[in-house]
Formats: C-alpha cells, structure tokens, sequence
C-alpha cells in the first residue's frame, strides 16, 4: 500500500520496482564514488594483488619483450626481463622491480629500478644519431656486451573499472664494451612512454604502448646526440 495514496501495489510489481531500482542505485554509486587503479601492466604504476604471478608478452619495433613477474607482495613486485633489440640485434636480461610510491584515488606511481646484463653481435644502440648512423652499430659481425641499469616512474591511471591509461618516464642507460679491438661508449636514452590496458577478463589485459625522446652517447671526450623509439602491443596473463 502507498501511505497517502490509497493505490494498492500488487505483490509483482513491488518486486518488480524493487528489482528495478536497486542495481540503478548501486550502478550510480559505483559511476560517482572514486575507485583505486587496478591497472596490472608491468610498465604502469599499479601492482597486482599480492601473491598473484602473470606472464607478460609485447612485441614491436625495435624490441621484443617477456616479462615473468613471479613475487608480488603489498608495496613491491619483482620478476625477471628478456628483451630481444630486432635491429641492430641484441639481447638484454634483467630483474624489473616495482616500489609502490603513490596510490591515491585512481591514480597509482611507482619507481621502477631494471638492473640488466646486456649482449650484442652488431652493436647495441637503442638509439639513431643523425650526425653518425653506425655510432654503436656495425654491420659486420663484432661482438660487444656490458652492463645497464634503468630508473624511472611508471605511472596507471584508472579510468573505467577495466580501462587504464599508462605513462611512464625511463632511463635505460647502459655502458657498452666492443670485443675487437676494444673500445666503449656510454648510451643514456630518456624514453617517455604512454599507452592503455584494457582487461578483457580477471585474468586477461591487452596492452598497447608507444613513446620516445632523446638519446646521448659517450666514448671518452666525444658526445652525441640522438633520438629513441618505439611501439609494442602486448598481453598479460594473470594466474
């Protein structure tokens, strides 16, 4: 009965009121309230739950990435990289971690630290120099290897409960060692890098990434300045 009214409701159609209007009333609490990132991408700036591993797969130009993030607890995940560099052809592995920094709102920062083991057969060069092509590249078969470090911020922003924006600001800067005849140089290639994740189930996300910037090499007194890129679609597998 409604009071005042005088208007008798049958059984079916309170239910049916009722039934109607509760999911309205929790779509628009859950539309207005605000919700944390969930973003699971290894390259953003929010971690999985803790305890749970995934497989992580990207392939673009220039490189081609795998990524096993196997310890995930509440502030840190950790797991091991390999990176193949399609030209000029070389392979990196490496240990990505991930500290939480920030996790306010929809917004999750954190600090990425990549300690890696670098090898190549015709140079390693992430980056193009306009004033010297072949700097750190060769086409003939010649050895180099050395080591490389990259620290950075990696950032997700939620945007929908499966929707998520990723930005990133790296530094992979690694020092290269040529086998014959010996020589060095130092490359330090800033990378900015934006990009989405959307998870098409609890266990799945498709990725897509692009980025860039400048690059600078070293060999003793000589310097250079050059451009970096790149472009990847990906997957994670969750588990």
């Amino acid at each position: 009965m409604l009071m005042g009214s005088g208007v008798a409701v049958p059984g079916r159609a309170k239910g049916l009121l009722v039934a109607t209007l509760v999911p309205c009333a929790a779509a628009l609490v859950l539309v207005l309230s605000p919700t944390m990132a969930r973003g699971a991408s290894v390259d953003g700036g929010a971690l999985n739950t803790p305890g749970e591993r995934s497989h992580n797969v990207m392939v673009g130009w220039p490189d081609l990435m795998f990524t096993w993030e196997g310890l995930v607890k509440d502030k840190v995940s950790v797991g091991p990289r390999l990176r193949v560099q399609i030209w000029p052809l070389s392979l990196s592995v490496g240990v990505h971690m991930r500290f939480t920094l920030l996790e306010k709102g929809r917004v999750s920062l954190a600090l990425l630290v990549r300690p890696v083991a670098n090898v190549a057969g015709f140079g390693g060069s992430r980056a193009v120099y306009p004033l010297n092509y072949q700097w750190g590249r060769t086409r003939t078969f010649r050895p180099s290897f050395g080591p490389g470090v990259n620290a950075g911020l990696l950032a997700t922003v939620d945007i929908s409960p499966r929707f998520h924006v990723l930005l990133s600001l790296e530094n992979p800067v690694a020092v290269w060692f040529w086998v014959s005849p010996v020589q060095w140089w130092i490359e330090w290639p800033i990378v900015i890098s934006g990009g989405v994740e959307y998870e098409i189930s609890y266990k799945a996300s498709l990725i897509a990434r692009l980025g860039g910037g400048p690059a600078i090499a070293f060999a003793g007194l000589n310097q250079l300045l050059g451009v970096n890129g790149h472009v990847s679609l990906g997957v994670q597998i969750r588990y």
